[in-house]
Order: C-alpha cells, then structure tokens, then sequence
C-alpha cells in the first residue's frame, strides 16, 4: 500500500453516507493480526494495522494547532508510513484526534474503494466506551484468547521483542482482559452493535467464523476471507512474533515449550475462575474447565493486581505527556537514548 491518501477535497458524498467505522479490540498476543489480515481480505474493508490515531488526543491535542500532529504520530507508531500516508497529504486543521482519525482513516480504506473503515488494536482496553461515544455510528468486535496461550505467546514473543520484556505484562493482559469484558457489556447493554469471537474457534474452522463476521457487517461474505493466501501484510511489523500471520496457512497453536511458571499458570486460573464465577460459567469459553482445587483471587491479589496496573498506565501517560511537550527532534533523541539504554541493560551479566 503505497498510494498518497486522497485530500478531504475529492471524498464523494454518497460514499461517505455509506462508510461505517469497525474497531477490532483484543488484548497483546490475542490473534488480532491473522484477524486484521483476513478481514482486509474483502473489497469492502479497509482497517489500519494499530494506526491507534484516536487513543492519542492527549499525546497530540497541543499539535493540532499547527498540523504537526501529523509528524508527531510518525514518530509515535510511524501509523502513516506503514500504510502508506504522505504525511503532507493529511489535513494539518483538523479538530482534535476523532476528527482525523474519521479524515484519514476513512481515506484509507477509500483507496480500495471499501466502504469499512477502522482498525485493530490491542492498545484500547482502557478506551473502548470513550471510542463508542466519539465514534456513535461504529461496529466493534471483541476477540478472545485463552489467557495461558496469550501470555504463553508473550513469553514467546519476549525472547525477541524488546517491547514484550516490559514489566507488568500479566498485569497488563488480567486486567486489560476484565477492563475489555466490562466494555462489552456495556456496550451490549447499550443497544451498540457489538460481536465477540474466539481465537480458538476462527482457527478451527476460518470459514465459519468469517461467514458470522459478515452477517454482522451486513456484507456479502468472500470466500477468500478464510484463507491468508495473498493477504496484504505490508502493514504489520516484521520480527519473529508475527511469523505465523505472514504464512499462507492459518495455525491455531506455536510449537514450543511452555515458558509460564507454574505460580503464573496457577495466577491465570484463578483469574478465570473468577471471571467464570462472573458470568455463571458462560465466559470465557476456553479453557472449558479448571483444575479441581481452583479458587478465585483473593481480594489482597486482586487489589494488588490494580494498584500495580494503575501505576504502569500512570506511567505511561507520564511518557505521552513528556513526548508531547517536548521538541520532536528533542523527542527522538530522548527515545533512542531510551532505547539504547535499555539494550545495554539487557547484556549485563546476572549477579548471583
């Protein structure tokens, strides 16, 4: 994908009437991509690969002022450059973050003449009521992961990815998880078109579960959206952690040892069962049963769990706000002395 976005100037009224948003939510390490990629397999739907543009008001409110949050979310995520958006092609006087957002990524999917545009995510599980209220007329798709196998694939993952070492990550996906199912509640009970589908299921059987996604969008179902064959991927990050969703077959499991401690296997079940409790047995649908002695975390845990989770989204608005404020040149020294820091970290000999 490497064509300019057309400017606001040329959209053609009659599509914009039939364009709906679609926001596909997960937590890390949940399939999202192999999901992205064969959604993006109908002429109809053109979603952005974790372009996260409305979840950063904060980090470029300031910079709409005078149009370089368009360079500001380059240096964020490099959002436009992986799809192919010259960054002079957006408009610099928009709004505020939802404004281009429906702009630019309404753009996007026009290129391929679709009339669904969005994204996926695995970064709003602390946004998706606040997306619904700025985006009324969206669709959203919650896709589920047994958690053993999402934090199994971090485990995975982190072997390789620097961004997957980062402390809290339980933290990050238990709480993210429960933060997700309560979203899809409320927007369920707000009468928002909402459908949920498991990981599980869509790599079992791709047809299926792809013939459901399509009655939901109201879109005539594609054949070739089960299947990766042909699937653009130029969107999605290179490394080892998304080698099965650049393949032409569709795998449910990664070979490999089972990296998660058992006091960390015992911490998941526990969180299930709780979740389990919550939902009298209906969510989530894998694993189907627990080990016999399983018990709900206890309230210390669970208050423990929060506080820690809190202060690592404290931080990391902290991180937004310092990048936000600062002078981008000043911003990407700052991140590459970040980065570079922390490789030296990462080779120091273990004191025993």
């Amino acid at each position: 994908m490497t064509a300019a976005v057309e400017s606001r100037n040329m959209s053609l009224p009659d599509v914009a009437r039939r364009e709906r948003p679609l926001f596909v939510l997960s937590v890390w390490r949940s399939g999202s991509s192999l999901l992205y990629a064969l959604l993006n397999q109908h002429p109809q739907i053109g979603l952005l690969y974790e372009g996260d543009l409305p979840r950063l008001h904060r980090f470029l409110g300031r910079h709409f002022q005078d149009g370089s949050w368009r360079e500001r979310w380059e240096f964020w995520n490099r959002g436009p450059s992986r799809h192919g958006i010259a960054l002079e092609s957006m408009p610099a006087d928009v709004r505020d973050a939802w404004e281009a957002t429906r702009t630019v990524y309404q753009e996007v999917a026009r290129r391929k003449q679709a009339t669904v545009w969005g994204e996926k995510t695995p970064h709003w599980y602390d946004y998706p009521l606040r997306m619904a209220a700025q985006f009324p007329d969206a669709r959203f798709i919650f896709l589920w992961r047994e958690t053993h196998a999402v934090l199994r694939s971090v485990a995975h993952a982190a072997r390789t990815e620097r961004f997957f070492r980062k402390a809290g990550f339980t933290q990050r996906i238990l709480v993210g998880t429960e933060n997700l199912r309560r979203a899809c509640d409320a927007l369920k009970a707000q009468g928002r078109p909402v459908h949920e589908v498991n990981y599980e299921d869509l790599t079992k059987n791709p047809l299926e579960c792809m013939q459901q996604i399509c009655r939901f969008l109201q879109l005539p179902f594609e054949e070739r959206m089960a299947s990766l064959e042909g699937a653009d991927r130029s969107a999605i990050a290179l490394g080892s952690h998304h080698t099965m969703v650049r393949g032409d077959k569709i795998l449910g499991k990664r070979k490999g040892k089972d990296l998660l401690s058992s006091a960390l296997r015992a911490k998941i079940n526990r969180y299930v069962c709780r979740w389990k409790m919550r939902s009298d047995g209906k969510w989530p649908k894998y694993p189907d049963v627990l080990p016999a002695s399983t018990r709900p975390p206890s309230l210390l845990e669970l208050w423990g769990d929060q506080v820690f989770y809190q202060a690592l989204r404290a931080r990391d608005r902290l991180v937004e706000r310092v990048y936000a404020v600062v002078p981008i040149d000043v911003a990407r020294g700052l991140r590459s002395w970040v980065r570079q820091r922390d490789a030296r970290t990462e080779l120091l000999p273990i004191s025993r």
